[in-house]
C-alpha cells in the first residue's frame, strides 16, 4: 500500500464510495502497531466521527484536535478522515500542528466539498505532488449493474452513469406531484419489507413535499399518531464565514443561534435581528430584551437561520441538524417515542429538550445529509423545479447510498439527464494564475520558501519582530 511505503510526511488515501475504506484503515492501523507509531484519527464533522468510533477507531473531531493543540511527535500518525470536506484555512492549521509527523488525507473529492473557503484536498491533487494510495473497488454496491452506474458516477463519466441507470430501469418520470406520491409509496415499500431505506433531494421544498405523502401515509396506517405537536424550530441558512461578516446579508426576522459563548449570549442562545446597520446587528433575546452586536473579522460564535412551525407526532423520523453537549450529533437520525410537553422522547431513551431545537422530519434528506450514509435502498427525488441545485457531486453521493437498489424519480428525464453533468466545483486563486502547471507549481513553491524564511528569521531574533511586521503591514502583506 502506498501509504505505508511512502517517505512523504503528507500522503493521501483516495476512497471512492463504498471500497471498503474502514478496512484500509484498520489495515494501517496495525502496520501502525507494528511500526511503533501511534495512530490518532479526525474527521471534519461530528458525524463523522462519530462514524469512526462505531467502526472501532479512536476519533476526534478535527476542531478538537485544533483547540486542544497537543505536541505531536515523529512516532504519531495524524489521519484525517473525510478531507474532501476540509477548507484551506483548517488544513494549513492541521499542517502546522502536525509539522513534527506524518498526515494521511482520507477523501474522495468527487463529493461534496467544503462549506469553508477552499477546496484543500482538491488544490492539493491537481496543484501539488500530493501522492495518494486509492482504493478503486466498489464493494457496497451488491449488483453489478448497480455497481457499474456508481463507478461511472465515480470516475465523473456522469452521462454513461445515468445512462446505465436508465437501462437498469432505475430512473422513472412522472408528471406533477405523481413523483413524490411514487416515491413515498416506494419508501414505504421498502420499511415493509424491513429494509433500511433513504429519500434524497437535492432541495428542502422537494424534501417536504415527499415527507408530506409519507406522513400521511403513515398516519392513515397508524405508524404514526395521529396526534400532533406543533414546535418552533431552527433551520440554517448553512452560510459562510464571509456571509455572516457582511451586513448586507442579514435581514430583519432571522435568528442568530450562538454555538460558543460571546457578546453576553450563552452557548445554544438564540436572538432574533431586529435591525441592520453597516457593521452591526440589534438582537432581541426571547424575554424581549436587546442588544447590538458588532460584526467583526473572526471566526462568527452563530450560525443564522430562520424559524418554523415543524408538526411531531409520536412514532416521527427526526433529523438532528446541530451538535449538543455530546448527547446529540448532527446529521443523526432518531424516531420520536412520544411527546411530553415541550420535550420529546426518543426510543433510544434520551430526551430532546426544550432548548434544543435544531431538527426537522428525518424521512428525507439532502445529499450532503446522506453523505456518509449506508443503507438498502436509495430513493432520489429530482424534478425540475429543483434543478439549480442538481449537479455531479450531488448526483454521485446521492446514488451511491445503497447496497442493493437505487431509483430516481423525475418529472423529465432530459433536463435531469443534462444537469447531472454539471460540477459545482469551486476555482482556486491558484487556477486562475497564467502559466503552465510548472509555473504554478514553481510561484508557489517560492511563496512557501519565503514564508518559511521569514519566519525563521522571526524566530532566531525576535527583537526585529514588531519592526518586519510594521514593514509589512505598510506594504499589505500578511504572514
Amino acid at each position: 500500500m502506498h501509504i505505508l511505503r511512502t517517505s512523504d510526511r503528507i500522503t493521501g488515501l483516495r476512497g471512492l464510495a463504498g471500497t471498503g475504506k474502514t478496512t484500509a484503515l484498520r489495515e494501517l492501523v496495525a502496520a501502525c502497531k507494528d511500526a511503533r507509531v501511534e495512530p490518532l484519527f479526525c474527521a471534519p464533522t461530528a458525524a463523522a466521527t462519530d462514524v469512526l468510533r462505531k467502526e472501532g477507531f479512536e476519533a476526534v473531531t478535527l476542531q478538537s484536535l485544533l483547540q486542544s493543540k497537543p505536541i505531536l511527535s515523529k512516532r504519531q500518525l495524524v489521519v484525517l478522515d473525510e478531507a474532501g470536506a476540509v477548507g484551506i484555512d483548517d488544513m494549513k492549521r492541521l499542517f502546522e500542528l502536525a509539522k513534527e509527523c506524518r498526515v494521511v488525507l482520507s477523501g474522495d473529492t468527487g463529493q461534496h466539498a467544503s462549506v469553508a473557503r477552499g477546496d484543500a484536498l482538491r488544490i492539493l491533487e491537481q496543484h501539488s505532488n500530493l501522492q495518494s494510495g486509492q482504493l478503486t473497488r466498489i464493494r457496497r454496491q451488491r449488483r453489478a449493474e448497480y455497481r457499474h452506474a456508481v463507478e461511472l458516477a465515480a470516475q465523473k463519466r456522469t452521462t454513461e452513469s445515468f445512462a446505465q441507470l436508465e437501462r437498469m430501469g432505475a430512473v422513472t418520470e412522472f408528471s406533477g406531484n405523481q413523483i413524490y406520491d411514487s416515491a413515498a409509496q416506494s419508501y414505504l415499500k421498502s420499511r415493509k419489507q424491513n429494509k433500511s431505506a433513504l429519500l434524497v433531494a437535492p432541495t428542502w421544498t422537494e424534501i417536504e413535499a415527499v415527507t408530506e405523502k409519507v406522513r400521511a401515509e403513515l398516519k392513515s396506517s397508524g405508524v404514526i399518531a395521529s396526534e400532533e405537536k406543533e414546535f418552533q424550530v431552527f433551520d440554517s441558512l448553512s452560510w459562510t464565514e464571509a456571509q455572516k461578516r457582511d451586513a448586507r446579508e442579514y435581514r430583519a426576522g432571522q435568528v442568530l443561534n450562538f454555538h460558543r459563548t460571546t457578546h453576553g449570549f450563552s452557548k445554544g442562545e438564540s436572538a432574533e435581528v431586529v435591525q441592520v446597520s453597516d457593521d452591526s446587528l440589534k438582537l432581541r433575546r426571547p424575554d424581549g430584551s436587546e442588544t447590538s452586536v458588532q460584526l467583526g473579522r473572526g471566526s462568527a460564535a452563530f450560525d443564522v437561520g430562520e424559524t418554523r412551525t415543524l408538526k411531531i407526532a409520536a412514532g416521527d423520523k427526526l433529523l438532528l441538524q446541530a451538535n449538543w453537549r455530546k448527547k446529540f450529533i448532527n446529521g443523526e437520525l432518531v424516531e420520536a417515542k412520544s411527546v411530553q410537553g415541550d420535550s420529546i422522547l426518543l426510543s433510544d431513551g434520551r430526551i430532546i429538550p426544550s432548548d434544543y431545537r435544531t431538527f426537522t422530519h428525518g424521512y428525507a434528506v439532502t445529499s450532503h445529509a446522506a453523505q456518509g450514509k449506508t443503507v438498502d435502498e436509495v430513493l432520489v427525488v429530482a424534478s425540475s423545479r429543483s434543478l439549480a441545485a442538481i449537479n455531479q457531486q450531488q448526483f454521485y453521493v446521492s446514488i451511491s447510498r445503497g447496497r442493493e437498489r437505487c431509483q430516481v424519480f423525475t418529472d423529465d428525464k432530459d433536463l435531469l439527464r443534462s444537469h447531472v453533468t454539471h460540477s459545482n466545483a469551486r476555482v482556486a486563486a491558484v487556477e486562475v494564475v497564467p502559466g503552465a502547471a510548472m509555473k504554478r507549481h514553481k510561484f508557489i513553491r517560492q511563496i512557501l520558501q519565503w514564508s518559511e524564511r521569514v519566519r525563521e528569521l522571526m524566530r532566531l531574533n525576535p527583537v526585529k519582530q514588531r519592526h518586519t511586521e510594521v514593514i509589512h503591514e505598510r506594504r499589505g502583506i500578511r504572514i
